[in-house]
């Protein structure tokens, strides 16, 4: 598959632990994070904040989020505290940054290039592939059954 239809995945360090396919998606306005993932931060639900945001998906199905709770996003040398919003849901990516994140961070991301380009704190450019790991395993099993459904 061309690289720029593929999903733009990260392993980012958060509140210091290594979170790998961290989905970066310039579609979505907030960062979510699946409230099946406050665990590996050491968190729970007392932990989060109210708010009054009501999200919904690509299918206009609205809903009521948890809560939202600040953590420390790393990429690089640059460590920035994040918002985000914690949903019931269970999702394909582990925590999801979206427009948010991209602009606080300075971040450009490239489909096209599997990449996202940042300056880091001492103004330099640096780039930080996706990764392709976690994309090739998700799309081996998708082709089985694309596949096995052809085959039927």
């Amino acid at each position: 598959m061309k690289d720029h239809l593929k999903p733009l995945l990260l392993t980012l360090m958060i509140e210091g632990v290594k979170i790998n396919k961290v989905l970066v998606d310039g579609g979505a306005a907030i960062n979510i994070l699946p409230q099946t993932m406050l665990k590996r931060f050491g968190k729970t639900l007392a932990d989060l904040k109210p708010h009054n945001i009501l999200i919904s998906n690509y299918a206009g199905k609205s809903s009521q989020p948890e809560g939202m709770i600040l953590l420390d996003v790393q990429i690089s040398s640059m460590k920035r505290t994040t918002m985000f919003i914690v949903t019931p849901s269970k999702a394909n990516f582990n925590v999801l940054l979206g427009r948010e994140w991209i602009h606080r961070m300075g971040v450009v991301p490239s489909t096209v290039h599997q990449k996202v380009f940042f300056w880091n704190d001492d103004e330099h450019l640096e780039g930080l592939d996706a990764d392709q790991k976690e994309y090739e395993t998700g799309m081996y099993f998708a082709d089985q059954k694309i596949t096995t459904f052809a085959k039927t």
